[in-house]
């Protein structure tokens, strides 16, 4: 919103499309012609407005002009040019010229440089000066997060992804040569700001690859932690691009600053597709360097919806939360088949304990739950879209109908795990089963991810397909996802159907409805993973005081 009397202002700055122009004729003693030419609107610089901050860039001659016009014609049009606010930035030959130039108009006149909207302009030692301070205090609030993240790590996450990064974000498109200065910076964050993130000790040391794979976007499997000192260039070139057609127009001083925006989105598009081929560059890059078991990992972490937990803004009302730090650490041990510390060495089942058996041992139940968590997940939101939903509905008894695969359910009280009537068709049934596998388990280990999904939902279609068509007459639907978040196509198809939906039954956006949606499967999936590989299957645990025996008399006693 512009002051009053400003764009009146700025018209009156502006020279004349034809300025009236006289001209001066000179002969020498050779008799050769010498033309001046004598402008009747002085010569102005370069300027900018916002608001009613204006800066100018030009010649001093220029701006002494420009100062005196807006001292003129600006108070009429109610613009006061306050002098102690105003700056004057000249190269150090010029400052003796300047001084006389602008003596008596109050203006502060220096040769070093002036901090400019959170960037700098002046010398080269004014620039590094600035940055440096800049840069230390940066450093002192990404150690106080640290402090933070050993108690909070999920909140600190968020807190330097979505808010803190920023902080030097605006410099880092500004300023050319700022990463020459983001060592100590880049320094607080490898050594103390990620230990405390994952769980480190203090001053841990953290290998080249995985600051690497941190470094990325999450929905590129990293943490959205990236670093300062290798992403400042390309954030500079990449503003020097966007911001090309507002450069022209400021410099050829054009009285409208509108933008071609067929260009500008070009431009935009463009940016965007470097920046994502630059990060599947460094992601082969990684993939090749890395163990086979991390490749895997990050092939699983790159699907969509997997990374849900590292994006979202920790929301504890929709239980986008884990106040738990243990949770947290073991999440992101998971995520990159990390050591995991403080598990046992005998599982209840009398195998040896690890993470890759927590996932799979069925002893306990928890292998039960990760399959109905998604499914009671789905029927809540088929629910709210749907009229006729039903959670493990009974299938029709068989008539002699024959199948084609001997996989296929025959049993007289199978049943389905969702049914939805309407979903696909009006009025017919769809039937939703839904198959949770862990990708780092043995046999699926030499299976691409794309691949296994596919072969899950064939098998899951061979069992339940042909008995839904021809007993229910309906469609089926294999609802197949991995322990770390991510699903199949044909449940993303089924999520984007149920999202829009929801979003024109309560007037929404679709976009946030299926992210929210697509969000909730991934934190319920964190939380199942974890149950699975903290959980107790014992069937009791160590009591304190009284023993099983003493319990079960006590309870005895109280029902006489």
């Amino acid at each position: 919103m512009y002051a009053v009397g400003v764009m009146p202002l700025i018209d009156k700055l502006r020279p004349k499309e034809q300025p009236e122009v006289d001209v001066a004729f000179d002969f020498d003693e050779e008799g050769a012609v010498d033309v001046s030419l004598n402008l009747s609107e002085p010569e102005l610089p370069c300027q900018a407005w916002y608001a009613d901050d204006s800066q100018a860039v030009g010649r001093l001659k220029a701006i002494r002009a420009w100062w005196d016009i807006l001292n003129t014609h600006g108070p009429p049009l109610g613009y006061f040019p306050k002098p102690p606010k105003t700056f004057l930035v000249v190269k150090p030959h010029l400052l003796k010229e300047a001084k006389l130039m602008f003596e008596g108009t109050g203006i502060t006149i220096t040769d070093g440089g002036k901090r400019d909207l959170g960037a700098a302009i002046g010398s080269a030692e004014f620039v590094a000066d600035f940055l440096r301070e800049k840069v230390l205090k940066w450093s002192e609030q990404v150690e106080c997060l640290s402090e933070f993240a050993r108690t909070q790590p999920h909140a600190s996450h968020s807190a330097f992804v979505n808010a803190m990064r920023s902080k030097w974000t605006f410099a880092q498109r500004t300023m050319k040569s700022l990463n020459e200065h983001m060592g100590p910076l880049e320094h607080a964050i490898r050594s103390k700001l990620i230990p405390a993130l994952t769980g480190l000790k203090p001053g841990s040391s953290i290998s080249d690859d995985m600051r690497d794979v941190y470094a990325l976007p999450a929905r590129w499997g990293g943490l959205g932690i990236d670093n300062p000192v290798v992403d400042s260039p390309f954030k500079y070139d990449e503003s020097v691009k966007f911001t090309e057609q507002l450069k022209c127009l400021v410099r050829d001083g054009e009285k409208s600053l509108s933008l071609d925006a067929a260009k500008q989105l070009s431009t935009v598009e463009l940016l965007k597709e470097q920046k994502e081929l630059r990060y599947e560059q460094r992601f082969d890059a990684l993939s090749g360097r890395v163990s086979p078991e991390l490749s895997r990992a990050l092939a699983f972490a790159q699907e969509k919806g997997a990374s849900s937990v590292f994006s979202m803004v920790p929301v504890r009302e929709y239980g986008f939360c884990f106040g738990s730090k243990r949770d947290w650490f073991d999440i992101i041990r998971l995520r990159y088949r990390l050591p995991i510390p403080g598990l046992p060495l005998t599982c209840a089942c009398g195998k040896p304990y690890s993470l890759d058996h927590s996932q799979i041992c069925k002893t306990g139940g928890f292998i039960h739950m990760r399959h109905d968590g998604p499914k009671n997940l789905w029927a809540k939101w088929c629910g709210d879209g749907f009229r006729d939903t039903e959670v493990e509905p009974l299938l029709e008894p068989l008539s002699g109908e024959v199948f084609v695969y001997k996989s296929a359910k025959v049993e007289e009280e199978a049943r389905s795990d969702v049914r939805v009537r309407g979903f696909w068709g009006n009025y017919r049934n769809a039937f939703f089963e839904f198959r949770v596998f862990y990708p780092h388990a043995q046999s699926y280990k030499s299976i691409k991810p794309q691949a296994l999904y596919k072969q899950i939902a064939r098998t899951r279609r061979r069992e339940y397909g042909e008995r839904v068509l021809q007993c229910e007459d309906g469609d089926f639907t294999p609802m197949i996802l991995s322990s770390s978040g991510g699903m199949g196509v044909e449940m993303s198809i089924a999520l984007k159907h149920v999202a829009k939906k929801v979003s024109e039954k309560h007037n929404l956006a679709y976009s946030r409805v299926v992210g929210y949606l697509r969000a909730m499967f991934s934190f319920e999936m964190m939380r199942l993973a974890l149950i699975c590989l903290r959980g107790s299957r014992s069937r009791f645990t160590t009591c304190v005081g009284n023993d099983v025996n003493d319990t079960a008399a006590i309870l005895s006693g109280l029902r006489m």
